[in-house]
C-alpha cells in the first residue's frame, strides 16, 4: 500500500462538516474550508483489519456478499466478485433476499430451466424472446448469488445511506458488516468501519485492490 496514492485519491476528504455524523467523529482529524478530513492512518489501519478478517474467511472457505447499487459502483463491484469468485449485487437490493435465501436459489434455477428453453428448436421467435426477456429480467436481480451457497460470513457495503435496508436484514441473522463510511454516515451499526470518501471511484478502487490483492 503506498501512501502517495491514498492522498491522490482523495480518500480523506469528507463531506462537510454540518453533514457530520457523530458515529464519524472519531475518524475525523481536522476541518478544512468547512469540510472534515478524515484521518488517514485509522483508515489505513481500517482496511489492514478488514483485510486480516477477509483472509480469514477465504482460508475458512466461507462466502462473502459485496453490495454496491449506485451507477458508478456497479462495475467496480462486478470486477471484483468475479475476480475472488464471490457473490455480488450491484443492481436493485430485492428486500428478503438473505433471509429468503433458498427462494431465491430457486428463481436462479429458474432461470437456468428458461435458458434451455431458450434453445429449443420447437419454440416459435416470439416465445423464445419472451423467455428471453424472463431469464434476463432474473439475471439481473439475481445472478449475483449464483455461488452463494448459504448466509455469507461477511457482506461489505460501499454505501450505508442507500443500503440500510440490507443491514437490518443482516442484523437480524448476525451477519458481519463492512462498509465504506463518509463523514455524514451513521456507522454504529458497522462491525468494520472503512472511514473514505465514498463518492470517489478512485478511492473505492484502491480499498478493493488492497483488500483483495493476492488473495485467490
Amino acid at each position: 500500500m503506498k501512501i502517495i496514492h491514498l492522498i491522490n485519491s482523495n480518500i480523506f476528504i469528507g463531506n462537510n462538516k454540518k453533514l457530520l455524523n457523530f458515529s464519524m467523529k472519531k475518524y475525523i482529524q481536522y476541518t478544512i474550508n468547512n469540510f472534515s478530513i478524515l484521518n488517514l492512518k485509522k483508515i489505513i489501519i481500517s482496511i489492514l483489519l478488514l483485510k486480516k478478517y477477509i483472509k480469514n474467511i477465504y482460508k475458512k472457505k466461507l462466502n462473502i456478499l459485496l453490495i454496491g447499487t449506485k451507477n458508478y459502483i456497479r462495475e467496480i463491484i462486478y470486477k471484483f466478485a468475479r475476480s475472488i469468485k464471490q457473490s455480488f449485487v450491484c443492481n436493485k437490493w430485492i428486500p428478503g433476499s438473505l433471509t429468503n435465501l433458498k427462494n431465491y436459489k430457486k428463481m436462479i434455477n429458474k432461470s437456468k430451466i428458461i435458458r434451455k428453453k431458450i434453445s429449443f428448436k420447437n419454440y416459435t421467435k416470439k416465445e423464445k424472446i419472451f423467455f428471453l426477456k424472463k431469464e434476463k429480467k432474473i439475471e439481473v436481480l439475481f445472478g449475483g448469488f449464483r455461488n452463494l451457497k448459504k448466509i455469507p460470513k461477511l457482506i461489505l457495503i460501499t454505501d450505508i445511506n442507500k443500503e440500510k435496508i440490507i443491514i437490518n436484514e443482516a442484523k437480524r441473522l448476525n451477519i458481519k458488516i463492512a462498509a465504506f463510511s463518509d463523514s455524514n454516515n451513521n456507522c454504529s451499526k458497522i462491525d468494520f468501519v472503512l472511514p473514505c470518501n465514498n463518492n470517489s471511484i478512485c478511492s473505492i478502487n484502491i480499498i478493493f485492490n488492497i483488500l483483495f490483492k493476492n488473495l485467490c
